[in-house]
């Protein structure tokens, strides 16, 4: 992309780690097909997940997730997946009976929604099948029922650090998560940084669809 993150312009001193951070915000949507990229982005004892739809509907997630609940490779792979889930909880909440093409860019996640969608329940090695607080679901249980049973989804791999506007938003709002829970980037700073680089993303977005 020709646009720099904001990010890089954002030189803050350390200012504490974060058990969690959480934004979801909202900004000038664009016409078209409804398109939701997401990623994920994992350290040694943290893990943050970003996306971007072009409904203008965008957000990051970010907390401290032990090593020993999950293996590496696994930790990823549910990241990535609850990427798919905080974006399409939000973009089908507002957009209900639109069909949505949700772009990932890692192909082990992108498997599991595929056997989802055929009606697979297996979930990602180590991955906690209890109820969560106050009686949840886990957010893959969830996620899978969303794959199964929501017509017009479609699942599809994007290659990731290739220039896609939507797919480098989606990687720079979760590496964005991941910094402010390891206390480089102030939480005070995610309200302006989050609808900046998204707004900036949809616009290369458009530009290059008129291309």
């Amino acid at each position: 992309m020709g646009r720099r993150s904001p990010l890089t312009r954002a030189h803050r001193p350390a200012t504490g780690a974060h058990r969690q951070v959480h934004l979801n915000d909202k900004v000038k949507s664009v016409s078209g097909p409804v398109v939701l990229a997401t990623d994920a982005s994992v350290g040694r004892d943290r893990v943050a997940s970003g996306y971007l739809a072009t409904t203008g509907h965008t957000g990051l997630r970010a907390h401290i997730y032990p090593r020993y609940l999950v293996h590496a490779h696994s930790r990823v792979v549910v990241t990535e997946l609850r990427a798919v889930y905080c974006g399409l909880k939000v973009v089908l909440a507002a957009h209900p009976g639109r069909p949505v093409e949700v772009r990932v860019d890692n192909l082990q996640a992108l498997r599991h929604l595929h056997d989802w969608q055929r009606g697979g329940m297996d979930m990602p090695a180590g991955y906690d099948t209890h109820l969560r607080s106050q009686g949840r679901k886990p957010s893959l249980f969830q996620l899978q029922l969303f794959a199964e049973y929501t017509p017009g989804l479609t699942f599809v791999h994007e290659k990731a650090h290739v220039g896609h506007p939507l797919n480098e938003a989606a990687d720079s709002l979760a590496k964005l998560g991941l910094r402010c829970v390891r206390g480089t980037v102030p939480r005070t700073e995610l309200p302006r940084l989050v609808p900046l680089w998204a707004s900036g993303a949809l616009a290369d977005y458009q530009r290059s669809l008129a291309a």
